[in-house]
């Protein structure tokens, strides 16, 4: 059961029934032998201004739920809502500008840089989709999102390989937010980080959100953080979501035996 506190807000985002299989095949011509059941009738909700941590063990399907939302990945059945309309089968130039409400901050913020680009140049990207005039204008947009990060300004010159693991998981946070999204997927995004500069990455995010009225989707297997930053919690095992509840309410009496496992 969905948290009722969560229904009585605006909701952002509804999944209902995710699924998704993906084919087994063996021998010379590729005849599927079985199938990997990835994602099995998700559901979940997230409320405008909140955020659902959504936890498991690596392989639970966690982040393909995530590139389904995104439309990487297509659904095999069910439904993905923003606001009140269904994105489940859109077109990819439909979804473009969906694109631009859901971003995306990724596990490796290295691999997730282009190295031959500056940090001003990826950042850049979004504020040319978004139509933001090149010279002053942009530059001044791209200072203002440096600095909302945690970054100088002078750090737009330089390449990726010149910032540390924090700083450039701080440039992903800054490229996603460059189109003004309004919900934000956060896969992992601190796990490949030094324990020192997790919490700093956590509290920008929180932050962030305060600041710009952001809802997040936090995918982690680390429940100290879920408890910390999330309102609500979806834990997921095996394609399943096996148990789903406010963040106080799971912690203080899980009911699902994973959970306690987990916990």
């Amino acid at each position: 059961m969905m948290p009722t506190e969560s229904s009585q807000k605006s909701i952002i985002l509804d999944v209902q029934g995710l699924t998704k299989h993906f084919p087994i095949r063996s021998g010379f011509w590729q005849k599927v032998t079985g199938w990997v059941r990835a994602v099995n009738g998700v559901d979940f909700r997230i409320a405008a201004g909140r955020t659902l941590g959504l936890v498991g063990e690596s392989g639970c399907g966690k982040s393909t739920v995530a590139r389904m939302i995104l439309k990487l990945l297509e659904p095999d059945s069910g439904k993905i809502v923003y606001r009140d309309q269904d994105i489940s089968r859109v077109s990819g130039k439909e979804m473009k500008p969906f694109r631009r409400k859901i971003q995306i901050v990724f596990q490796d913020p290295y691999g997730s840089l282009n190295p031959r680009m500056t940090i001003g140049q990826s950042v850049e990207e979004g504020l040319r989709i978004l139509g933001v005039p090149r010279g002053r204008q942009r530059r001044d947009r791209l200072e203002e999102l440096l600095n909302m990060v945690g970054l100088s300004a002078d750090s737009a010159d330089r390449y990726p390989h010149e910032f540390s693991g924090g700083q450039r998981q701080r440039v992903g946070i800054a490229r996603a937010l460059s189109v003004n999204p309004s919900l934000v997927i956060c896969d992992e995004p601190i796990s490949a980080l030094d324990v020192s500069i997790q919490a700093q990455i956590i509290n920008l995010l929180n932050d962030l959100q305060q600041r710009l009225e952001l809802s997040y989707l936090f995918i982690s297997h680390d429940l100290n953080v879920v408890g910390y930053l999330c309102n609500d919690v979806a834990v997921m095992y095996n394609g399943y979501i096996m148990e789903y509840a406010a963040t106080e309410t799971l912690f203080e009496s899980p009911v699902h035996p994973y959970t306690q496992s987990l916990l």
